[in-house]
């Protein structure tokens, strides 16, 4: 599984066109891609600030939805001032019901868009996760 939070600031006055791009990509995620278990938006307490809690069920299909067409023909460059991806891993027993965060190796048959999405967004794994449940 791939887990991440991603810390999202906003430029000012692009809220309103921001949150519409929001709405289109849950709508398109969840209508066409399989590997998504959790994609959520949520307003942070900063001004401006977002944060997307995104689940997929293994690295391959979070590549896909990076790479997707409705991702990658939003303007998100004209409402985003900064961004951060932070992987996670869920605690056992901590009640979010998700699979630990993997980073297996691509397969010897991965598609181009697989490989340029493992060069955008490579997954860290924190070393203190490591033989922790």
């Amino acid at each position: 599984m791939t887990t991440l939070l991603t810390h999202i600031w906003i430029k000012p006055g692009k809220e309103e066109k921001w949150e519409g791009i929001l709405k289109t990509m849950v709508s398109a995620t969840h209508k066409h891609e399989e590997g998504v278990v959790r994609y959520e938006y949520w307003k942070g307490q900063e001004p401006n600030f977002w944060y997307c809690l995104l689940s997929f069920r293994d690295k391959e299909a979070f590549y896909h939805h990076q790479m997707s067409e409705h991702h990658e023909t939003q303007d998100f460059g004209d409402v985003i001032a900064d961004i951060k991806l932070e992987y996670i891993d869920p605690v056992e027993g901590g009640g979010s019901g998700l699979a630990r965060t993997e980073d297996p190796p691509l397969p010897d048959d991965a598609t181009g868009d697989q490989r340029t999405a493992q060069e955008r967004y490579p997954i860290s794994i924190a070393d203190w996760w490591k033989g922790r449940a």
